[in-house]
């Protein structure tokens, strides 16, 4: 939690992950995936320029008695391709991996509520097995799966301090 002396050597830029949630080693993730775009773009092109020269050279001394000067270009520009490649895959992972996600979730959860899991169902916090949405205690260990508060009789999850309805503490 941040105090009013801690704020004095905060950025903006640690406050915000700060509020988001985001753990320490990504505050910066942003920064490095465009440094990943970029880097791998121009260790791409660089690439494909050493290896179309390469290549140019070497195709272009079948024709003549002298041998390919600028083929060696072909065996630095490959591994430079591969390299650029795999910096652009490395930073477009994180929005093509939720572009997915998000296209798959609806008909997984449409398929699992046709097979009666998910929908109506909560997991138990002990075991972690489901069980209907209305029951109060597990079918597989018995421990209760909600928790009533004294003065509202609001249905709260085991472990919480407080009533979610009410705010009065539950013990």
């Amino acid at each position: 939690m941040l105090y009013a002396a801690d704020c004095a050597n905060v950025t903006r830029r640690d406050s915000l992950a700060w509020m988001s949630g985001q753990p320490p080693q990504l505050r910066d993730q942003a920064g490095v995936r465009s440094g990943l775009r970029i880097g791998g773009a121009i260790v791409l092109g660089i690439g494909l320029i050493f290896a179309i020269s390469g290549f140019a050279s070497f195709f272009s001394a079948f024709g003549s008695t002298s041998p390919p000067t600028h083929f060696w270009m072909a065996f630095v520009g490959l591994p430079l391709i591969g390299v650029g490649g795999t910096m652009l895959k490395i930073s477009l992972i994180g929005p093509a991996t939720r572009y997915v996600a998000g296209e798959v979730m609806p008909t997984v959860k449409d398929s699992l509520s046709y097979v009666g899991l998910g929908a109506g169902q909560v997991a138990c916090p002990k075991c972690g097995e489901a069980n209907s949405a209305d029951a109060r205690f597990c079918d597989h260990c018995g421990a209760a799966l909600s928790v009533s508060c004294p003065s509202c009789g609001h249905a709260n999850l085991p472990g919480a301090a407080f009533c979610s309805a009410c705010g009065k503490p539950l013990s």
